[in-house]
């Protein structure tokens, strides 16, 4: 850790205030020690200093992404992907379930993920019969895409104890037949009820964590912020496997969860602890709230009806009187807080709440959050600036998503995520990934950022396009900012921390369209080698 490392002849992207791009940097102790000219630094050199030629290819800080599920990513590695370029139809699907069976004990939960109805060749979601015919005797979950809808069989129903006198959870659907039966298809609450009775064992989370870590140490990802998983115990999970090494990122964790994520909102905010608590490595963010549902489903709560749908507004969680008496004693005392809020009319509760508890109880640099804020129409971004709000925009969602925005939302659209409005404004929004969404993969995030291009090759939104330099500061500096670590890492500056990450070539020369293409040949945490490609 004392060895004094050198990179020269790189293209170096400082990310310092004026943006500098330089030549060289010098590390030693785990922390950035110079950064300039090959001459500046050649000058520090001695018997000793290891030189590393980057031969024109990028230095950079490593990248934080600001809103990620690692829990739900790495045990998603260990279920069936629908994502698979092998699933096109119900009946890859089905064939891929019956193999899992064949090799699941039988009460064993049998799960899958990634499944869009919209993208599959029968343009549906599984019927409850065809998942019974695959078994009855295992209990079968298959998740949508955006992780606020899943479709199960009558085992996952029975164990549940749902059916037909059930009634819908607040802010949840349980889709019903003619006759009132269920029919497998849960929507929003009702899911992560579900997916909490379906939960993973902490030797499968260590498992998973371990998988996630590795991929995305692989992507130049040095920090994560963690958006909530399985509650409580997942949170324990996580600072265990931080300590023990299994998870090599530094961790920023949300008090939140996927089910009833208002419990652990209270039992944090009375245990008297609040946002900070921890080390570099494992720190606790802050308490986080679910106010609506997803952008691609489409169940976003929205201030008008659905392009797609003029009578629906989609589906929210909470009363305004609920989510003040939650977060504002949270915000007396001490906590950042944040909610996932898609829609605007979700958007337009969380900061009511925001100006609320900043006007009750004044406090220096509460930096609140907001996850997603989908649809920000620029009233909302006013008020954002007004707050100090930070936004984490997921620009990836664009790609992978946006067809169906421009359908379900019309001009709406146009105006989701929209970076350039928050860099005009003098916003740290800080790109976030939101995977297993989308892809965690930090450069599909960075094309769609200057792009806005959709999977269809249509830009979403030309005006709210950024700059690449604009969009690196908004995945690594901006994400620090928003876990009140700016000061120690998210740049190349001396007394940081060596978070770095070297790419295959010179990111700001290659063509914008060959951007998802570009590899990361190595990442330091701490000046430690942790990933290399080479």
């Amino acid at each position: 850790m004392d060895e004094q490392i050198f990179f020269l002849n790189g293209e170096v992207i400082t990310v310092n205030n004026n943006d500098d791009v330089v030549e060289a940097v010098a590390i030693k102790g785990g922390r950035v020690t110079a950064t300039g000219s090959n001459e500046d630094i050649l000058a520090l050199k001695n018997e000793e200093s290891k030189v590393i030629d980057l031969e024109g290819k990028t230095l950079m800080p490593g990248f934080i992404d600001p809103h990620l599920h690692i829990s739900m990513y790495g045990t998603n590695t260990i279920s069936i992907s629908c994502k698979s370029e092998s699933v096109k139809s119900l009946d890859d699907l089905m064939d891929k379930l019956k193999k899992e069976v064949e090799r699941t004990s039988e009460d064993d939960w049998i799960r899958a993920w990634g499944y869009n109805e919209t993208l599959i060749e029968e343009r549906r979601f599984p019927k409850i019969e065809e998942l019974d015919e695959i078994s009855k005797n295992h209990p079968i979950i298959i998740t949508r895409t955006c992780g606020h809808i899943s479709v199960v069989n009558s085992k996952a129903l029975e164990i549940a104890g749902i059916n037909e006198g059930t009634p819908n959870p607040e802010g949840g659907k349980i889709e019903r037949d003619e006759e009132g039966n269920p029919t497998g298809l849960l929507l929003e609450n009702a899911h992560m009820e579900m997916f909490n009775t379906a939960a993973f064992t902490k030797e499968e989370l260590t498992c998973a964590h371990k998988v996630a870590s590795e991929h995305f140490l692989a992507k130049g990802i040095t920090s994560i912020h963690d958006a909530g998983g399985y509650g409580l115990s997942n949170i324990n999970a996580l600072q265990t496997d931080s300590k023990n090494g299994v998870i090599k990122q530094r961790l920023y964790v949300m008090a939140g969860a996927l089910y009833d994520a208002q419990s652990v909102v209270k039992h944090m905010v009375a245990a008297g602890i609040y946002t900070g608590l921890g080390d570099s490595k494992f720190r606790i963010g802050p308490v986080k709230l679910f106010l609506d549902g997803s952008s691609s489903g489409p169940t976003v709560w929205s201030r008008e009806g659905y392009t797609s749908d003029p009578e629906n507004y989609g589906i929210h969680y909470f009363s305004q009187e609920e989510v003040d008496d939650l977060f504002i004693p949270a915000h007396k005392n001490g906590w950042q807080i944040t909610a996932h809020a898609q829609g605007d009319a979700a958007i337009d509760m969380l900061l009511n709440t925001i100006e609320k508890a900043n006007h009750l109880h004044p406090r220096e640099d509460a930096r609140h959050r907001i996850e997603h804020a989908g649809i920000a129409a620029p009233d909302l971004i006013n008020r954002m600036k007004e707050q100090n709000v930070i936004p984490i925009p997921n620009p990836a969602f664009l790609y992978e998503y946006g067809e169906g925005y421009v359908k379900n939302y019309g001009e709406r659209a146009g105006y989701m995520y929209p970076l350039g409005d928050y860099q005009r404004s003098g916003i740290p929004a800080a790109i976030a990934s939101d995977s297993p969404v989308t892809d965690y993969d930090p450069m599909r995030g960075l094309h769609a950022a200057v792009t806005r291009e959709s999977n269809a090759g249509n830009v979403i939104g030309e005006d709210k396009k950024v700059s690449l330099l604009e969009a690196i500061r908004m995945y690594t500096l901006n994400g620090a900012y928003a876990s009140f670590e700016e000061d120690i890492k998210g740049s190349i500056e001396p007394g940081k921390v060596a978070d770095l990450i070297m790419l295959d070539r010179s990111i700001l020369n290659c063509d914008t369209a060959v951007l998802p293409e570009v590899q990361v040949d190595g990442t330091m945490i701490e000046g430690e080698v942790v990933y290399s490609r080479l």
